[in-house]
């Protein structure tokens, strides 16, 4: 992988491997999961870290993204619907989200400052990524092989920081852009 699609990772693939640790393993008899955001950055390695763990992914995204989505091997979806086992609300959709889950299933949030309660027998759980270097390691191999995708939105030069900002803030970007000199 060249240092742009390596600058893009770390954070997000750190962030889905430990939103799934959260997760864990599918349940035999529950195994349905919506993941909100399927196409970002962190959503798309959660949908293919999942799978790993045993959970029928279904990822959630616009219709543009369909191809995407489904070429990481999850079913596709652009809308909520209901009765999920689990969300993994990548999207941050949040309240909206959690609608979705089942009574008594899983909801998996990415908005540490703002954990939902729980309602309905549903166990909430925030991520709150934080530094594990063999994991990692071990993750970064799969995106060089393939096995994860590197998501890169655009390349910008520095100076144009304070656009690139407003651009994630606005929402609707597939992946990260990364700032180079």
């Amino acid at each position: 992988m060249d240092l742009v699609e390596a600058a893009a990772v770390p954070l997000n693939v750190t962030a889905a491997a430990q939103l799934v640790d959260l997760l864990g393993e599918a349940p035999s008899e529950a195994r349905r999961l919506l993941v909100t955001g399927a196409a970002g950055a962190v959503g798309a390695h959660v949908a293919v870290l999942a799978q790993d763990r045993g959970w029928q992914v279904t990822g959630m995204a616009r219709a543009s993204d369909e191809p995407f989505v489904r070429g990481i091997g999850a079913d596709f979806a652009t809308d909520l619907g209901r009765g999920w086992d689990a969300v993994a609300d990548a999207g941050a959709l949040q309240e909206h989200a959690l609608r979705a889950v089942r009574n008594g299933g899983r909801f998996v949030g990415v908005q540490p400052a703002s954990r939902l309660p729980e309602e309905r027998g549903i166990a909430v759980e925030v991520v709150f990524a934080h530094p594990d270097g063999a994991l990692l390691a071990r993750l970064l191999a799969r995106v060089a092989t393939g096995e994860l995708p590197a998501r890169v939105h655009a390349v910008a030069p520095l100076d144009e920081a304070a656009d690139a900002y407003q651009a994630m803030a606005k929402g609707s970007v597939r992946g990260r852009i990364v700032l180079v000199p």
